[in-house]
């Protein structure tokens, strides 16, 4: 690398740490105000909601990637062109897409650093939040912290649904349960059916698959059992107890999203919302990248005929203008049928598209 290109790259960074600080700050006070709400439910108290604000740092940070480079880029680059030095290199014969080189190669670098946040990181402390969120399901007496301090919940959690009592060995990190079994009574409190599974998967609208399930039958004093490597059970849980217990399906690593998918379409289910959500996913490197490349044309102009203020408020706008777009196209696919991966990944291909033409322009 050389002194042109690091100290483009020093002026790239230096303005997007602190737009990176002040949006997190805002936006984990936001987070923080929401699991308050929670706070007093069973054994759920502020400590938790701390916790569980500080583990979603990591998918928030990704989440605002994209205006964070355009905003910081504005910021740290406008320096330079409030100081004519980004007209003083013009003047060196040093050509915009020279220019735009060292920002494209920062931009690789944070591509990179998000997708070992979505794989490894991101999956890992969501869980963890998860499992602080379901101590608002667990009485005050019964809570044991040291339970949910580890990489797994030991913690086995009974449940009722209506005639039949659920016991969960442990809740994982991928949207299943482990060591489940089901007691179904009848009008008389008499055990009928226990049902006793390795694994219970979270497919879709509640509905659950079963895996290396055995079924005991009781009647009239005997006992029938059947054996089945798979079984479709619906409800397992109440809507309330999945929303709290099971992780959500953006929090999976895109590979884990995409096997998940498959399950869903091997099993005759509709997955076109979660095809959405791993478009989005892919999405952000896209934008992060055209946002990156996007601040150079903002700042070749003339700086005596656009403030630093204005920039940033253009940039600022833009921005949100992206945000807004990314958002709505995952609802638009979902409801006219669309194309999920080319329409969502549409906003970040025309930010990119633009930064390369202006760029070009300027040449």
């Amino acid at each position: 690398m050389t002194l042109f290109d690091r100290y483009i790259s020093v002026s790239f960074i230096g303005g997007c740490i602190p737009v990176l600080l002040l949006l997190l700050s805002l936006f984990s006070f936001l987070a923080l105000a929401e699991e308050l709400e929670d706070v007093g439910k069973g054994a759920y108290h502020l400590a938790d909601a701390l916790q569980v604000v500080i583990y979603t740092l990591p998918a928030r940070l990704v989440d605002l990637f994209p205006i964070t480079v355009l905003l910081g880029g504005l910021l740290g680059l406008g320096a330079l062109a409030n100081h004519a030095e980004l007209i003083s290199m013009r003047a060196a014969a040093i050509s915009p897409a020279r220019l735009a080189l060292p920002l494209f190669r920062l931009a690789l670098v944070l591509i990179g650093l998000v997708f070992c946040l979505q794989i490894w990181v991101i999956p890992f402390v969501e869980h963890k939040a998860t499992l602080l969120r379901s101590k608002t399901l667990v009485e005050q007496d019964k809570a044991h912290a040291d339970d949910l301090s580890g990489s797994e919940s030991k913690r086995e959690f009974w449940t009722r649904n209506n005639k039949q009592f659920i016991r969960i060995g442990s809740v994982q990190a991928d949207r299943s349960l482990s060591g489940v079994e089901i007691y179904q009574f009848d009008e008389q409190g008499n055990l009928m059916q226990l049902v006793q599974t390795s694994t219970a998967e979270l497919l879709k609208d509640n509905t659950w698959l079963l895996h290396k399930v055995r079924q005991t039958q009781l009647a009239e004093g005997q006992s029938k059992t059947d054996l089945s490597d798979t079984l479709i059970w619906d409800a397992l849980l109440s809507k309330q107890q999945t929303k709290t217990l099971i992780t959500p399906a953006n929090s999976l690593a895109p590979t884990d999203l995409w096997r998940f998918i498959q399950r869903l379409e091997n099993n005759n289910m509709n997955s076109e919302s979660h095809r959405i959500m791993f478009w989005t996913q892919m999405s952000i490197p896209v934008g992060l990248l055209g946002m990156a490349l996007l601040t150079l044309p903002f700042l070749l102009g003339s700086v005596r005929s656009v403030t630093t203020g204005q920039r940033i408020a253009m940039g600022g706008l833009l921005g949100i203008t992206y945000y807004l777009v990314q958002q709505i196209s995952g609802h638009v696919a979902g409801i006219l049928g669309w194309n999920a991966g080319l329409t969502v990944m549409m906003p970040g291909l025309l930010i990119l598209l633009t930064a390369v033409v202006l760029i070009r322009r300027a040449n």
